[in-house]
């Protein structure tokens, strides 16, 4: 297994809850005198976050006046995606970068969750659903089903269990056998060891394709805290990642170290390191 193969798994269990780490709802003010500030924007969000080795920025945000998600790029523009939003929450992402101008149509439920994500083609056809599942506020299920010829299939299932502190503790995905595509795989990721920090990154839990739309789910939470450990088990390569922080003033990350030491196959024992840096407007 080459080196570059095992850094692009490591950037995928990088990965923890940036949008969920912040919140649209504006703290009360406190009664005056004196008068209290403006509310902070919607959400804190790093406009930046890279993740050696290139493509830089692997995740790049930038933000209208009110502090929202305006636009969005994965792997240093592989993907661009200016986003809209009606009735104060998010109705499309669109693509636009020269080859590539798919739609990703937001569908609510009668709780104003986001229920489904259909991504759609230029020719106005729809290829893919992103289904969501939830127990209260918390996200517990994806299911994201691919068009093939005949109708849809179901190519991979995520589901979600929390610690008491409401951080995701377990998450596991299965891809199901699809002849010609894929083989059966179940994959597990432990997390653990939750420090007080503020999580940023953690929407990147559900996006671990690299060439997947990039759902944002800002009223999600995963995590609330920095894992300080994940520990990857199932089908394929099974690591164990260690992580250290450090944070600016207002207890946002600023870099994420990991320590990654594969726990299976011919390169058992064998230990990477890796690594995230975060800025903020």
């Amino acid at each position: 297994m080459s080196v570059q193969r095992i850094i692009r798994f490591a950037v995928v269990v990088l990965w923890s809850a940036l949008l969920a780490a912040c919140s649209d709802a504006a703290l009360a003010p406190p009664p005056p005198p004196p008068p209290p500030p403006p509310p902070p924007p919607a959400a804190v969000l790093p406009p930046d976050i890279v993740i050696p080795p290139p493509p830089a920025p692997y995740y790049h945000f930038e933000y209208d006046p009110g502090g929202r998600i305006a636009v969005v790029s994965f792997a240093s523009g592989l993907t661009n995606y200016n986003v809209t939003y009606a009735g104060g929450r998010i109705a499309e992402l669109q693509n636009n970068i020269l080859v590539n101008h798919d739609r990703l149509v937001y569908v609510y439920d009668d709780s104003g969750r986001v229920a489904v994500v259909r991504e759609i083609d230029d020719a106005g056809a729809t290829f893919m659903h992103v289904v969501l599942s939830y127990d209260g506020s918390k996200l517990i299920g994806l299911e994201r089903d691919r068009r093939i010829d005949g109708g849809f299939i179901i190519d991979k299932t995520m589901s979600m269990a929390y610690d008491a502190d409401g951080n995701l503790q377990v998450l596991t995905e299965h891809r199901p056998p699809i002849v010609g595509l894929q083989d059966d795989a179940t994959f597990v990721d432990r997390f653990e060891q939750f420090d007080n920090g503020i999580n940023v990154d953690g929407f990147g839990l559900i996006h671990n394709d690299f060439f997947d739309h990039l759902v944002l789910l800002p009223d999600v939470q995963l995590q609330k805290g920095n894992p300080g450990r994940d520990t990857r088990t199932g089908d394929g390569l099974n690591v164990v990642v260690d992580y250290t922080y450090t944070y600016d003033d207002q207890s946002r990350p600023l870099s994420k170290i990991g320590a990654l030491t594969i726990t299976n196959g011919p390169d058992a024992g064998r230990q990477i390191q890796t690594s995230s840096v975060f800025t903020y407007y």
